[in-house]
C-alpha cells in the first residue's frame, strides 16, 4: 500500500512539473539563458530614435562639428563602442551622418576627412559661428552650401586662412561651409569639397550657381 502511495505522489509531481513547463514555454539550458540575457542587454544598450537625432544629443542629421580629444588623433569607430577603424585630427570639422545611444550616451557616424566612423558626443564639440560687431552673424554660415568662385579654372584650397596650397576644385563646383575664421583683415571659410576639404578667403565663395 505505502509503495503504491509512493508511486501516485511521484506520478502527480511529474505532472504537476509537465503543466509548469508548458506555461512557461520552454526549457532553457544555463549557456542559452546567459546567451539570451546578453542578447537583451545589447539591445536596451544600443537603440536609437525616430527623429534622426540621439537622446540627449546636442547634433543632428546633417550638422558640422569639430572633434575634441586630449588626444592630437581623435579615434573613429566602426560601431558605437566597436573597434577602432580610423583616425582623425583634433579640430577637424566634420558632418553628422547618423546618431544613436550606446549605454545611455550619444553617439555619432560622422564623415570626416579620413572616412566615416562613430564617435561619442564626449569628442564633439559645435563650430564656432562668425559674429558681426553688433552680435549678429553675418555671411555664409556652416552647414550652407555655397559655390566656388574665381578667375582662374581652379580653386586652391590652403591648409590654414594664408596658409599653403594642399589641393584644388574647378571653379563653379558646389560646397558646404564647415567653419570660418578672421586672418589679416579678411574673412576665410574651410569648405568640404569634392576633393576634399581646405581654406578659401570669401572672394572664392559665391551663393550664385554656374
Amino acid at each position: 500500500m505505502k509503495a503504491r502511495t509512493v508511486l501516485w505522489l511521484l506520478a502527480g509531481l511529474l505532472i504537476l512539473a509537465g503543466l509548469a513547463c508548458s506555461q512557461a514555454g520552454e526549457i532553457l539550458t544555463p549557456a542559452e539563458a546567459t546567451a539570451r540575457a546578453k542578447a537583451v542587454e545589447a539591445q536596451n544598450q544600443f537603440t536609437s530614435d525616430d527623429s534622426g537625432a540621439a537622446s540627449g544629443g546636442a547634433f543632428v542629421v546633417g550638422d558640422t562639428a569639430t572633434l575634441i580629444g586630449r588626444s592630437f588623433l581623435v579615434n573613429l569607430y566602426d560601431a558605437p563602442g566597436g573597434r577602432i577603424a580610423a583616425g582623425q585630427e583634433r579640430g577637424t570639422v566634420i558632418i553628422i551622418l547618423e546618431s544613436t545611444t550606446y549605454k545611455n550616451e550619444p553617439w555619432y557616424k560622422i564623415e570626416a576627412p579620413t572616412g566615416e566612423g562613430w564617435v561619442s558626443a564626449a569628442n564633439l564639440e559645435p563650430v564656432e559661428e562668425a559674429v558681426g560687431e553688433e552680435g549678429t552673424t553675418e555671411g555664409p554660415q556652416p552647414g550652407d552650401e555655397m559655390y566656388l568662385a574665381g578667375k582662374a579654372f581652379l580653386v586652391n584650397f590652403l591648409d590654414q586662412p594664408g596658409g599653403k596650397i594642399i589641393a584644388g576644385q574647378e571653379r563653379g563646383t558646389a560646397i558646404i561651409i564647415l567653419q570660418i575664421a578672421q586672418h589679416e583683415g579678411d574673412t576665410w571659410y574651410q569648405i568640404e569639397a569634392p576633393t576634399g576639404q581646405g581654406w578659401v578667403p570669401s572672394e572664392n565663395i559665391t551663393t550664385e550657381a554656374p
